[in-house]
């Protein structure tokens, strides 16, 4: 029987007790913020992972999010590649979102919050490294996974973790939903989130507005230069404007937040520089100060040959299991877009098929659990007992 198979069966004979698990971390809501829900969930999994017998190591959070989980596999064999799997225990939907929409199955599909993004890929996880773990340790290297607490929110806290922790990787797996249709991820476009700042002088709007500097009308005018630009493979997006007090009253401050996106960082980092070189110049309205600052960004998950060595391995995989392979490149960004910044081959939707995500309709395909998990063991075995991955 084939490392698939054998997993697969495994994942089916414990279809219940995942269902179950899925439930319990579904029904603990974990947004980003307060740490609250996401230490409850590291809680979850700390205790699973002593219960299995398998090393962990919590990490503390910083910058108010919550803690960190490190598991550790110590295979048999040495001088191996090294595997990285990485999920998050965060999700988009605040405290007692459960209480309003809790878990249910309805047929062969799974609803509630954060059910496909990402709790039952968490789950799925755990028991593939427990197979490992006792059927498949003699034939692997050192394989580690990292449940963070912070994704959702651009990792302000984990990203130093993960870029430490990429500097002795030779693969990384996000265990992200698949896509709607199957698909893994073998891309992803980088961001940058700046927050434009305009200051000019209010004045009495009816009786002399000519000792005034409106602020907004200054950062539309920037805004509408600025959404001129052309981005390759990429676009921009404006929100959060907001300025003035009072209808009678020439603003004298105004805000915006603008959010650049490009599938290759050398557009992000050039286009960032037209962004910063329109803010500098002079300005439409006399008198009116601009500041462009960023408060956020994620480089871009590119592309590359060694991606396409890791899709070789996995489409045969497939073949093998008889199931349709294929791949594609998104516009959101996850934890793998750091690990490919630091020069890390990366491959991404390895969890359960899921769907509707950030909404409150998001779903997950029960059914794709066993299949999806057994091709996310039969790839970390495969990986984890070579010794360079070409």
């Amino acid at each position: 029987m084939s490392e698939y198979e054998e997993l697969k069966k495994y994942l089916e004979k414990n279809k219940k007790e995942i269902k179950k698990e899925i439930k319990e971390i579904v029904q603990i809501d974990s947004p980003t913020y307060p740490a609250l829900g996401t230490n409850k969930v590291i809680d979850y999994f700390s205790k699973k992972f002593k219960l299995f017998e398998i090393q962990s190591k919590r990490l503390k959070g910083t910058k108010g999010t919550g803690d960190h989980l490190l598991v550790t596999i110590k295979g048999k064999q040495k001088n191996k590649s090294k595997i990285l799997l990485i999920g998050h225990c965060d999700t988009v939907f605040p405290l007692q979102t459960s209480d309003k929409r809790p878990f249910k199955i309805k047929g062969k599909t799974a609803f509630g919050p954060g059910v496909a993004d990402m709790k039952s890929s968490l789950i799925t996880c755990i028991h593939v490294i427990k197979f490992i773990q006792e059927k498949y340790l003699e034939k692997v290297g050192e394989i580690q996974i990292l449940f963070n607490s912070d994704e959702e929110r651009g990792n302000p806290s984990s990203r130093t973790i993960i870029e430490k922790l990429a500097k002795n990787t030779s693969a990384g797996l996000i265990i992200e939903p698949a896509r709607a249709n199957g698909s893994i991820v073998s891309a992803r476009k980088g961001s940058v989130i700046g927050k434009l700042e305009v200051n000019g002088i209010a004045a009495h709007s009816g009786v002399e507005p000519e000792k005034g500097a409106s602020a907004i009308y200054e950062i539309t005018k920037k805004i509408a230069e600025i959404l001129k630009l052309k981005v390759k493979n990429g676009n921009i997006n404006v929100t959060g404007l907001m300025g003035g007090d009072r209808p009678n009253i020439v603003a004298e401050k105004a805000e915006c937040l603008i959010e650049l996106r490009a599938s290759e960082q050398s557009t992000l980092n050039k286009t960032t520089e037209r962004i910063k070189k329109i803010v500098a110049k002079k300005p439409f309205v006399p008198k009116t100060k601009s500041t462009y600052k960023i408060i956020g960004q994620r480089p871009a998950m590119e592309f590359n040959q060694k991606t396409n060595v890791l899709l070789k391995i996995t489409e045969k995989i497939y073949e093998k299991a008889r199931m349709r392979f294929s791949h594609t490149s998104t516009g959101g960004g996850s934890d793998g877009n750091y690990l490919s910044a630091m020069g890390v081959p990366v491959l991404d939707g390895l969890g359960p098929i899921g769907g509707s995500l950030h909404t409150d309709l998001e779903y997950l395909q029960l059914e794709s659990i066993p299949r999806r998990g057994a091709v996310l063991g039969t790839l970390i075995i495969q990986l984890s007992s070579c010794s360079e991955i070409k």
